[in-house]
This record gives structure tokens, C-alpha cells and sequence, in this order.
């Protein structure tokens, strides 16, 4: 997806929920770093294996957003090997789609919150089993707190953007990179997850006071 340029009705420009998670958040570091080294040990560079399963997700997720936008998909730049794992990840979304009767009220939607200054753009708001819910896609080996943390953050976007419409819980669908399993995440509140957003996103700010000022 590129960089989207989020800004307050008064013009002023925010960042988004990934870059003030991705520039503050250090829980997840040590493990990318102990992953990294790892990949050395087996003789591969970390960075091409890196490359190949960023690749397989973003197909899976292109597929998704083709599927739920009416769009056709072009994947004629891709490895067939790629394009392999992207329609797993699909066809699982679908059986998913099925079992929970979703309706798709609104998708990759841009939100400025006015009130705490940054920008979100969730995967997809959706009714599952009759209730409004915010449901993201990952392609992953596991679920990070990161990811609990960027739900929460789109939810408070999204409603104060929409306050007739609050959100019921939240859905993270991972597929696993290299067997494209899929495996389902439900949370019905993220209030911790939301304070720590709140202790990031103020962190970012004095940061770039501070940068600033050298």
C-alpha cells in the first residue's frame, strides 16, 4: 500500500497508526533480530527470505481486497510459486467468509482522529454473525502485540469518525507463510492495547519535538 498522506481538517499534517507503532514499539526487536541471525546460520540471507514472504502476503491480501472491491486481480509480475500461497490465503478468506455470514460495510477507508492527531486506515469493517466488528488480515507465524495494538488504535479512528456506528470486537485472520494455515483471532476489548497506543503515539510527538531542537 503506499504512504498515505494523512491530515487534520485544519491541514496539518499526522502520521499513521504502522509508523508511530513501527518507529516506538521495541517488544518485537529482539526477536526479528534473533530470527535474522538464524536465517545467517542456515546460510540464507535474511533479507531475500524477508522479500518472498512480504511478496506471498501482499497477494493474499490483494486477492481479499480484489474480492471485496469487485476488482480484477493482475498478478502477472508474480512467481507462480507466489501466486500458489496467495490463492490458499484467499480461498481460506472465502470459506471464513462463508462460516461467519461477513457483510463488508466499508474497506481500507482513510481516518484522520482530530481529537488524538493520526491517521489509520483499517483492512475492512465488516458484520460478522450480525455484529459490526473491525477485522484485519495478516500473513504471519504468530500474532504480536503490535497487531493488538494497531487494532485498537483503528477502532478509536473509526469511531470517532463514525459515532453511530461503534465497532463489537475485533478479528485478526493470519495465514501462516509458509503452509498458508489459517487461524482466527477474536478479542471483544483492547483497552490495554489502546493505553499503550496512547504512551506511543505521545512518545512519538516528543520525539519530534526534541528532533527539533539538534
Amino acid at each position: 500500500m503506499p504512504t498515505i498522506n494523512y491530515k487534520t481538517k485544519d491541514g496539518k499534517r499526522v502520521s499513521g497508526v504502522t509508523t508511530i507503532i513501527g518507529g516506538n514499539l521495541g517488544w518485537n526487536k529482539q526477536a526479528l533480530m534473533y530470527w535474522a541471525n538464524a536465517e545467517g546460520l542456515d546460510g540464507r540471507n535474511h533479507r531475500d527470505t524477508a522479500q518472498r514472504a512480504a511478496d506471498a502476503g501482499t497477494i493474499g491480501h490483494y486477492l481479499i481486497d480484489c474480492h471485496i472491491k469487485g476488482h480484477k486481480p493482475d498478478l502477472s509480475q508474480y512467481p507462480q510459486e507466489l501466486i500458489s500461497k496467495g490463492e490458499t490465503c484467499f480461498l481460506n478468506f472465502l470459506e471464513w467468509q462463508k462460516m461467519v455470514n461477513l457483510h463488508v460495510e466499508a474497506t481500507e477507508i482513510n481516518l484522520v482522529s482530530e481529537v488524538y492527531g493520526y491517521g489509520a486506515t483499517p483492512d475492512c469493517i465488516g458484520s460478522v454473525t450480525g455484529k459490526l466488528c473491525l477485522i484485519d488480515w495478516k500473513t504471519g507465524n504468530g500474532v504480536y502485540p503490535d497487531m493488538l495494538i494497531q487494532l485498537a488504535a483503528y477502532k478509536v479512528a473509526w469511531e470517532e469518525n463514525n459515532p453511530d456506528k461503534p465497532l463489537d470486537g475485533f478479528h485478526l485472520l493470519r495465514i501462516g507463510k509458509e503452509d498458508a494455515s489459517f487461524h482466527h483471532h477474536f478479542w471483544g476489548e483492547l483497552g490495554d492495547a489502546w493505553q499503550a497506543f496512547e504512551h506511543l503515539l505521545a512518545l512519538h510527538k516528543l520525539k519530534k519535538s526534541i528532533e527539533k531542537r539538534v
